[in-house]
């Protein structure tokens, strides 16, 4: 008798995951059903009571202790019934600045614990939709400034792997929910753990390259925007500015982002000097005065060693000359002797003194 291959799960948040990331008001997801059932897709959208609107996400404006009532549209497109999960999750930015969601059964902490759906799961029938109600309770004692969550439909299903296992797939879509809760607004950001490093050349006297990598932190209670610079600068090369530094679309409080840049054409001058300047900007038409900028800056060694090589090469060669023309010199003779044929040594120009009577 042959046992079943064991079912291993694949968590498929960054495959699937999709958060309005565009401008239009529905997202959608599509699964190849291994079943033969053909392509699932379903999708979600801000909707009212009886059919979805034309929002891109939710924003709401609370105090604390409020509670607001929504709806969340449910799409199938499949020619076939979805059975789809329904639920809220905390949202925090990736390392490379994306928008994303807790995986499913993660606990949320903020904004996400503070939404419950009036149902967690829903049959919809093809090419039909359901509409969710869900109610937002903000927390008496929450700290006032941005709050994000996501509102999730999953799809649950498994294919075959080269192995023969099944791999359970959880394929999810999600509307953002940007929640700003009344009370003092304090944007901020900073730039952290500047690293710089050098990379040479092979040419004694031409410029390498620099690349600088930083951590820009939004230190604020409110999301920002920030756009940067990057300066490169030694005492031979003038401040060099990094090209292709990107901007930062939306950074949540307490959220960080990594970012690296590079500059060619720096002359290696021992030591050198990387700054990041950064200016915030605002997010969703946000009109917050006083936004912050930030400042960072590392040294650096860019050190020549090629053009090092090379004059230690050219001191080691004239030594080396300077040996072998003393190697060369007859044995026994002095420095300043004279050789054959050279005629007589003129007599030493000395000076007689008188003698006394």
């Amino acid at each position: 008798m042959t046992s079943t291959p064991p079912t291993r799960t694949l968590l498929t948040a960054l495959l699937t995951c999709l958060l309005v990331l565009f401008a239009g008001p529905t997202v959608h997801a599509s699964v190849q059903d291994t079943g033969g059932k053909g392509r699932s897709t379903f999708g979600v959208q801000p909707s009212g009571p009886k059919k979805p609107d034309r929002r891109s996400d939710f924003s709401y404006s609370v105090t604390p202790g409020a509670a607001v009532w929504d709806h969340i549209a449910v799409l199938n497109h499949s020619a076939r019934p979805l059975t789809l999960k329904v639920y809220a999750s905390d949202a925090f930015n990736t390392t490379d600045g994306g928008f994303d969601l807790l995986a499913e059964g993660v606990r949320s902490k903020d904004a996400g614990s503070w939404i419950r759906t009036a149902r967690s799961r829903v049959v919809i029938p093809a090419r039909s939709r359901a509409v969710v109600p869900f109610t937002l309770t903000v927390p008496a004692g929450v700290a006032p400034g941005d709050h994000a969550a996501g509102l999730v439909a999953s799809l649950a299903s498994s294919r075959p792997d080269g192995k023969g296992d099944r791999v359970a797939l959880e394929q999810r879509v999600g509307a953002r929910v940007h929640i700003r809760v009344a009370g003092e607004l304090k944007p901020g950001l900073a730039v952290q753990d500047v690293r710089a490093t050098y990379h040479g050349t092979a040419n004694p006297f031409g410029t390498g390259s620099a690349t600088v990598s930083y951590t820009v932190r939004n230190t604020g209670n409110i999301r920002l925007g920030a756009r940067g610079t990057v300066r490169f600068a030694n005492s031979l090369s003038g401040p060099l500015r990094a090209p292709g530094v990107e901007t930062i679309k939306e950074l949540l409080p307490g959220n960080s982002v990594r970012v690296t840049a590079t500059v060619r054409g720096l002359f290696p001058a021992v030591r050198s000097t990387a700054t990041v300047n950064l200016d915030a900007i605002p997010v969703g038409g946000d009109i917050d005065p006083a936004l912050p900028s930030a400042t960072g800056s590392a040294g650096f060694w860019t050190v020549p060693w090629a053009l090092l090589a090379l004059l230690v090469l050219a001191a080691g060669l004239t030594v080396a000359l300077v040996r072998r023309r003393r190697r060369r010199r007859p044995r026994g003779a002095a420095p300043g002797a004279r050789g054959p044929g050279a005629g007589p040594r003129p007599p030493p120009d000395t000076a007689h003194p008188e003698q006394e009577p």
